[in-house]
């Protein structure tokens, strides 16, 4: 992901490369306006993105069960594949 900035001038000149940037590279453009009413384009998949990121984000509780994975993650309390197999086989 490349961050780039430009105007509406040149947005207009060059929507197609830049659209296509944007679409293909998942790269984000600040565009200058006048009076600092700036806006931002990106793609829809990045949009996306965000928006989920918004949403796990948005309860105390995904927020801490999101935490303690990370922790648990960073700290090597998560299964191997040997023990995620043997914990499946003595449930089978």
């Amino acid at each position: 992901m490349t961050i780039k900035a430009t105007t509406t001038r040149d947005l207009r000149k060059n929507f197609k490369r830049i659209a296509d940037d944007v679409a293909d590279y998942n790269d984000v453009v600040f565009i200058a306006r006048p009076e600092n009413k700036n806006v931002v384009l990106l793609s829809e998949s990045e949009y996306n993105s965000w928006q989920e990121t918004n949403y796990l984000l948005s309860t105390k509780a995904n927020r801490d069960a999101l935490q303690k994975g990370m922790t648990q993650s960073h700290s090597s309390k998560s299964l191997t594949p040997e023990e995620w197999d043997k914990l499946t086989e003595d449930n089978d």
